[in-house]
C-alpha cells in the first residue's frame, strides 16, 4: 500500500493523472479523493525505506496517543479500572489484531486516520470549541468513510466543530488544485467523484465489468461493507469471484433496497441514541456506535479498515470489568468476536475457508452485533452490568 501511495504522489507532482498507473495501465486508487495528496505527496518525496521508518514510527505514537486518550475517558467513566488501563488497552488491541496487523503490515493509514477523527471528535465533546473539527476534517479529506461522525457531532449539538470541520475541509480538499492547477485538479475531483457517485448506484454488484475503474470489484468477498454483505446473500452467480451464499435470490435492484433499508433503520437507531443520550457515559457509547456505523454504511471497507475501532472495544472491555451478570454476557461476546473475526483467519484456516467466512461477511455482520451492544449499553445510562 505505501509504495502505491508513493507512487500516486510521484504522479501528483508531475501533474499527470495520479489515478492511472502507467506500469499496470489500469487506474487505480478510485475512493481516495484527490486530497490524498496531503499524504502521498510528502511520502513520494523519501525513499521507500524511510518513508516506511517514517510511517510506523508514527502508528507506534498513534497508538500511544490512543492509549493517552482512553486513560482520560477511562478516569471520567470508569475510575475504579484507571490504574488497569494498560492491560485494558493491551486487551482492545488484541481485539483488533488482525486488523492493525493488516493496516500496519501493508503501511495503510486507517490507524492514523482513525486516530485524527477520534481526536477531533474527543476534543469537540470536551472542549465544547471548534478546534476538533480540524484533525476531522483532515481525516475525512484523505479518506471520508468516517464521515458519520460529523453526524454525531451535529446531533450533540457541537455546531463550532461541525462548521469547522466543513470549512476545514472545503478548504483542505481545494489547496492541492493549487499546485497541480485549479482547472485540471477540477476536472480529476469531479471525475473521482462521478466515479464514487456511480459505484455508490450500482445495483448489480455482482458484475465486475460495470464497476467503475478504479474502483473495488466484489472479487474475494473482500469488501465487508453492507451493501456487499446483503448482495452476497442475495444476488443472483456472478463473475465476482467471491462464494455465492444464495440465502435467497432476488433481482439486485432488490437486493440494493434491502441494504438500504437495513442501514437506514442503523443509521436512524445510532441517532437517536446520540440524541436521547443525556450523561457523559451515554453519550460516549452513543458516540462510538458511529464508528461500525461509518464502516457498514461505506461503499467500500475493508478489513484493515476496523482498526478504527480501538477504541469501541475499548470501552467494551472497561463495561466487561465492572463484574455482574451483564458484564459477564459482555465478555462472552468478546471472546466470541475475537474466534471469528481475529483467530479464524487464512494462517489458521486455510484460504478456503477464509474465503467462505469472507463470502459470509462475518466482519460484517459482526458490525452490526457491536452497534446494537453499544447503542443497548447507551440508552440504558442508568444500568450497571
Amino acid at each position: 500500500m505505501l509504495p502505491r501511495n508513493q507512487n500516486w504522489g510521484t504522479r501528483f507532482l508531475a501533474r499527470q493523472d495520479p489515478y492511472y498507473d502507467p506500469a499496470q495501465a489500469e487506474r487505480e486508487h478510485g475512493p481516495y479523493p484527490p486530497s490524498l495528496a496531503w499524504v502521498a505527496v510528502p511520502l513520494s518525496c523519501l525513499p521507500t525505506m524511510a518513508a516506511r521508518v517514517v510511517w510506523a514510527s508514527l502508528q507506534v505514537a498513534g497508538l500511544l496517543v490512543f492509549l493517552r486518550l482512553q486513560r482520560r475517558r477511562t478516569r471520567e467513566h470508569w475510575p475504579a479500572l484507571e490504574p488497569h488501563v494498560p492491560v485494558i488497552f493491551a486487551l482492545a488491541l488484541v481485539l483488533v489484531s488482525r486488523y492493525l496487523l493488516r493496516d500496519t503490515a501493508g503501511g495503510g493509514g486507517n490507524l492514523l486516520l482513525g486516530l485524527l477523527a477520534f481526536w477531533g471528535v474527543e476534543l469537540a465533546l470536551r472542549e465544547g470549541s471548534g478546534i476538533g473539527g480540524i484533525p476531522l476534517a483532515l481525516s475525512l479529506v484523505i479518506k471520508p468513510n468516517l464521515l458519520p461522525l460529523v453526524l454525531f457531532l451535529a446531533l450533540r449539538r457541537r455546531w463550532r466543530a461541525v462548521l469547522v470541520t466543513l470549512g476545514a475541509g472545503a478548504l483542505l480538499f481545494a489547496l492541492p488544485g493549487l499546485y497541480y492547477g485549479p482547472s485540471a485538479y477540477a476536472r480529476l475531483s469531479l471525475r473521482w467523484a462521478e466515479d464514487v457517485v456511480s459505484f455508490v448506484q450500482l445495483d448489480d454488484l455482482h458484475s465486475s465489468a460495470l464497476v467503475p475503474e478504479g474502483l473495488p470489484p466484489a472479487e474475494d468477498g473482500m469488501n465487508q461493507s453492507l451493501r456487499e454483505a446483503v448482495h452476497r446473500f442475495l444476488r443472483p452467480s456472478g463473475d465476482s469471484g467471491a462464494w455465492d451464499v444464495h440465502v435467497l435470490e432476488v433481482a439486485p435492484e432488490t437486493a440494493s433496497w434491502i441494504a438500504r433499508g437495513i442501514s437506514l433503520a442503523l443509521a436512524l437507531a445510532a441517532c437517536a441514541a446520540a440524541w436521547r443520550a443525556r450523561e457523559a457515559r451515554a453519550e460516549w457509547l452513543a458516540g462510538l456506535a458511529f464508528l461500525p456505523l461509518a464502516l457498514l454504511c461505506s461503499p467500500v471497507t475493508w478489513k484493515a479498515h476496523h482498526v478504527a475501532l480501538l477504541p469501541v472495544f475499548y470501552a467494551l472491555s472497561c463495561c466487561a470489568l465492572e463484574g455482574g451478570r451483564s458484564a459477564r454476557r459482555l465478555r462472552w461476546f468478546l471472546l466470541g468476536y475475537w474466534v471469528l473475526c481475529d483467530l479464524l483467519s487464512k494462517e489458521v484456516v486455510g484460504d478456503e475457508l477464509r474465503d467462505r467466512l469472507q463470502a459470509l461477511s462475518v466482519v460484517t455482520w459482526a458490525d452490526v452485533a457491536l452497534m446494537i451492544v453499544l447503542l443497548g449499553l447507551a440508552v440504558r445510562p442508568g444500568l450497571r452490568p
